[in-house]
């Protein structure tokens, strides 16, 4: 039974550790964060759990064999480092860090202590998602590939939209996209990014419009704000046809268990269904090759090493947002 602690335990940290404490073969038994309250609501949510005051003091415990870390991203880094330093896996909430220096660093770390290091980017681990992305993969669509995506809605706030802290929407967002397009079309090769500032009491970029280029021709089109409302748009577009989220113009169907669909259309446009199971949802399963990973059982699908690279991306489009720049993408 693995001895699992919660460094950070605001709304995502309490959705991780609900998770963790249901899945076989974990054992929650603490948590760590500054504030007594949350400490506190923490205790009384998860009995038989004992509260901490910092990452520092629960690591020293000896009481966990694995860490999860859901602070505010800007601190994602100092708060692996404790627990990597100490040998102790981590689970680190995505975005993996502010910054590819620090995603380095905790690679650094995790490979001379010889420990595992994984980023919770838990679309990988999305039957929904991963059913489109089989459809990219098998040709389906054609070559190249745009996968467009454009939404506009007031964020969440609070240090989500402090520059250091959370990035702004084009950071701690739409970086599920660039992990997951990481994924299917291989290295990100450059952006062109252009922001607009349209909340003056954000310091964050709020409005960002980005294109991400492969080197395999397939394209990443991002347009986001967390400062005005808009329509959405989510799409994948091939020579062939194009995928879509929902059932399209296609009746839904009448089911004994619950799943989710996607609807192909091809070129004559005639549709068809993608159709994936919606349970176990992608926290369980993450959670569950965490745990495996910590046991030895299997390579890490989300390692350190390749959630970098979305980090990149997305460090890449603040830093060329607002002077409308083409940049090239480093992670090395």
């Amino acid at each position: 039974m693995i001895r699992v602690g919660s460094i950070g335990v605001g709304g995502m940290g309490t959705h991780q550790a609900r998770t963790f404490d249901q899945v076989d073969g974990c054992h929650l038994v603490a948590c760590a964060d500054p504030s007594p309250e949350m400490r506190a609501r923490f205790e009384d949510n998860f009995p038989g759990t004992e509260g901490f005051d910092s990452a520092e003091a629960l690591v020293n415990s000896g009481k966990v064999d694995a860490v999860v870390v859901a602070v505010p991203t800007g601190l994602h880094c100092a708060a692996a480092l404790i627990a990597l330093n100490a040998g102790i896996p981590v689970l680190v909430e995505k975005p993996m860090a502010r910054t590819v220096d620090e995603c380095q660093r905790m690679i650094e770390t995790a490979e001379r202590k010889d420990t595992v290091l994984m980023v919770a980017h838990c679309r990988r681990f999305d039957s929904y998602w991963k059913s489109w992305g089989a459809c990219v993969a098998s040709g389906d669509l054609g070559s190249p590939i745009l996968w467009r995506n454009a939404m506009a809605g007031f964020g969440p706030g609070s240090w989500y939209m402090d520059h250091d802290l959370g990035g702004g929407p084009l950071m701690d967002g739409a970086v599920h996209n660039y992990d997951f397009a990481n994924f299917l079309f291989g290295d990100p090769e450059s952006v062109l990014s252009s922001s607009i500032d349209m909340d003056p009491e954000s310091s964050a970029q709020d409005t960002c419009s980005a294109i991400v280029r492969y080197k395999n021709g397939n394209q990443l089109l991002m347009s986001w704000s967390w400062a005005a409302r808009g329509n959405g748009l989510h799409d994948i577009i091939g020579p062939k046809g194009f995928v879509q989220f929902g059932t399209g113009d296609l009746p839904d169907p009448e089911d004994d268990e619950p799943h989710q669909y996607c609807c192909f259309t091809n070129r004559e446009g005639e549709q068809t269904l993608i159709k994936s199971k919606a349970e176990p949802d992608m926290y369980a399963c993450q959670a569950a090759h965490f745990l495996s990973c910590v046991r030895g059982d299997v390579t890490c699908l989300s390692p350190g090493t390749e959630a970098i690279k979305a980090i990149a991306v997305a460090d890449t489009i603040l830093q060329a947002g607002p002077a409308g720049e083409a940049r090239e993408v480093v992670w090395t």
